[in-house]
């Protein structure tokens, strides 16, 4: 990989917004598809950011890591 850019909001979102923006770059296309895909699974596991889902009625609940990200970036 020659490079690459993250870029990862924080505070309240609205569903549907962007969260995450990265970039990647490489001299062939496959490396820079799994750097990506490397990146976005390393942020799901590894970073730490935590999520609050808010609910209409004012109540709210933090959301837990998914043993699917974790197998996701076990490959790695």
């Amino acid at each position: 990989m020659l490079g690459c850019t993250v870029i990862h909001r924080f505070g309240r979102m609205l569903p549907g917004e962007n969260i995450v923006l990265v970039l990647t770059a490489a001299a062939h296309r496959q490396a820079a598809l799994d750097s990506t895909a490397f990146l976005i699974d390393w942020l799901k596991t590894k970073a730490p950011f935590w999520k609050r889902e808010e609910f209409p009625d004012g109540d709210s609940a933090w959301i837990e890591a998914k043993a699917a990200d974790d197998a996701a970036a076990s490959r790695w």
